[in-house]
Formats: C-alpha cells, structure tokens, sequence
C-alpha cells in the first residue's frame, strides 16, 4: 500500500515518535510510507525535521501543515489556502491508497483534499487525544464528513468514540500503543545515576517522567512524600522533567509541605534517560500528558520497575487491569499508601517489577501493532466511503 501520512505540526512532541516507529515498522513491512509535516520557523533541533531521517520513511515539506486555525490566530490560512490548493493534485499523482491523519488541522486538510481529488482514498483517524476526541462541533464535522476510519488505543477510547460520535464499530479498531523494543537502551548495562543526583546508598527512590504542568497532578505525589516523612525517612522522589509551570506545578507544593531535602529535580534527561529510570526503585504515574497512551510508563515497565498508576484515561489498561501494576485513585494518601507497600515489601516489588516487563514485552510491540494497523487499513480499502 502507498499511504500518506499528514501531521500539521513540526515540532518534536509526545505523539510524534510513536507515530514514526509505526510508520518505519510499515515500511519495512513493503508499504511505500510518506510523511508529510511542517516545517520550524525557526532553527531548532527540537522538530521533526532533524529526526525524520532515522525513520526510513519519503519525507515530504512542501506543504505548509500550519497548526491547527484559531479565532485569534489568522496567520495560518494563507498556508491552509496553499495546501488545499495543490494537496488534491498530491494525492493524485502519487497514487495513495490511504490518507492518515492525526491532528484536526491536518484532518480537514486530509478530509478536503482526499473528497476533492479523483481517487478519492479513505481518510483514516489516529486518535492520540488523553481523553479520546472531544465531542465539539468541529470534531463533529470531521468525524462524519471526512473520516473513513478511526484507530485509537484503549477500549475506554473506543466506548468513548462509540459514545460521543456513533461512529461505526466496524470502521474502529483498537491497537495497543507500542515502543521499539529493539532500541539497544532496553537491553543494555545502565550506569547508577543516583551519586549524580546525590541520593544517600539506602534511598528508597520513587520517580516519576512528566511535562510538569499544573494538571499532571504532581502535587498529590509530592504530598504523599510529605505523609511520608516520619515512616519513610529513606524515601526520595525524582521528578524527571521540565515546563514553563514547574514553578507553580512543583517548585510551590515542595515548599508547601516542607519536603526540598527529599524531591530532587533531575531536569530533562537525553543521553541518561534510560540510566536514570533504570536507577529508580518503582515509578508512579498519574496523568498522561498529550500523548494519551503514556510512552514514559511504558519504558519504565519494559526496563522491569514496579509502577503505581491512577484510576484515570487508559492507565488501568495499560498496566494490564492490575495485573502489571498497582492502580490507586489517587489521593496523597492513597499514593502514600501504595509507595509503603511497594518499599516495605521488596518481594512484592520485585514480583510486581518482573510482571511488568513481561507484559511491556508481550503487549508494547511494534510488530504487532503494524500488523493491526495493515489489517485495517486492508478492511478500510473494501468498504464504501463515509460522508
């Protein structure tokens, strides 16, 4: 198959790398992949350009692919009024079979284009949204009008879906979200990071992998370490990450509740990621961040660490129901409950660490994940058109 993927964004964000392992596994499944984005606006290593090249997948810039149109932000059309003008002809000349999009903008520039053109190839939805697809208007429009198929990656999406759209159950499908398992981090000696964070020999070390924003909950965790403090004397939480509201998110609740010699900020991490999540004793996670299907839990579990998730989105599912991890409404108390346990229970934590490499290996796999999407993508090809 020839498939078009357009992605109306050029940065380098949550959704982007699973995306693009996708495509890569397709493509070396024989399916000619183009992936079309936009292009920064300015010099950065931080964009989908810089990386597209590992990926061995055509790539494609002579759209614009703005960001999505806003009341107050105009600047985009003249973009949007370029690509529909030579996106149609595109399609055509190159002779896709599919249209995958993944964010609005790109799905009614897909939507339109794909209607206008001659071989008019179904127009495929990834949904990649935290909380599935907001029933708004414009979503709406696009679900009905210009969508031949959607794929998401939980059942609580699906019913979501099923719920707030009555799209057609034989045009969905659920895969499971996957990493690239081959990656020679998952397999490789880790270096011990806790002298570079200078956590004592006996810390007990609780970690959590997050764009701190004011919604990620972080202040629950950071108060659960404060109920902690006279049980736990060894327990260290490590936040591994950054934002432009950490101030508020994190900096303020550790002052709050008194805790700066017991959460250490270990910033953003590129080269010793792996080292500092392999450095930790379990992992909690409490809200996806853009990227529903919460790539950094599912590292965590595929290097063996014992995790504590949220009641919340697809995070049950992704810890197998309980099976692979402990899941907890996640009150301070609650999480301060659970990260006792896990500490005062070495066997249950290594018991628990071990279940969840074991079902990051079986479920988080980018082979069985392509073959889905491929299958999918074959059921789409034999139905009719929506819309």
């Amino acid at each position: 198959m020839k498939i078009l993927n357009l992605y109306s964004d050029w940065k380098w964000t949550g959704p982007i790398e699973p995306v693009l392992n996708l495509m890569k596994t397709l493509a070396s499944h024989g399916h000619e992949i183009t992936f079309a984005y936009g292009m920064p606006p300015y010099d950065t290593d931080r964009c989908i350009h810089a990386y597209i090249d590992r990926y061995r997948v055509r790539a494609e810039t002579r759209f614009r692919l703005s960001h999505v149109l806003k009341w107050n932000n105009w600047s985009a059309i003249p973009g949007t009024v370029h690509d529909l003008r030579y996106l149609p002809a595109y399609i055509d000349s190159q002779g896709f079979d599919i249209i995958q999009v993944h964010r609005s903008h790109d799905h009614l520039l897909g939507g339109v284009a794909s209607r206008i053109s001659h071989s008019k190839p179904p127009v495929i939805r990834m949904d990649h949204k935290r909380d599935s697809l907001r029933p708004s208007f414009s979503n709406r429009f696009l679900l009905s009008r210009f969508t031949d198929g959607l794929i998401t990656f939980s059942q609580r999406s699906l019913a979501l879906l099923r719920e707030r759209f009555g799209f057609p159950l034989n045009r969905m499908v659920i895969t499971n979200p996957a990493l690239d398992l081959n990656l020679p981090d998952f397999h490789r000696p880790y270096k011990d990071m806790r002298p570079v964070f200078g956590l004592p020999e006996d810390a007990f070390v609780v970690g959590n992998v997050a764009r701190f924003q004011k919604y990620r909950g972080t202040d629950r965790l950071i108060e659960a370490v404060h109920l902690l403090r006279d049980s736990l004397p060894t327990l260290r939480l490590l936040l591994v990450g950054r934002s432009g509201e950490i101030k508020e998110s994190v900096e303020a609740p550790i002052r709050k509740f008194h805790v700066e010699d017991r959460v250490i900020l270990a910033g953003y991490r590129m080269d010793d990621y792996f080292d500092t999540l392999a450095s930790l004793d379990c992992f909690v996670f409490l809200t996806p961040g853009s990227d529903g299907t919460a790539r950094a839990l599912r590292e965590a579990m595929a290097l063996g660490l014992p995790v504590i998730v949220a009641k919340r989105g697809m995070l049950p599912e992704l810890v197998g129901a309980g099976k692979a991890g402990l899941i907890v409404e996640d009150t301070p108390e609650n999480l301060a409950g659970a990260i006792s346990r896990l500490a005062k229970n070495p066997e249950e934590r290594a018991s628990l660490g071990q279940e969840a490499k074991d079902f990051a290996l079986r479920i988080f796999r980018l082979d069985q994940q392509a073959r889905v999407v491929e299958s999918f993508y074959q059921k789409i090809l034999t139905l009719h058109k929506r819309g």
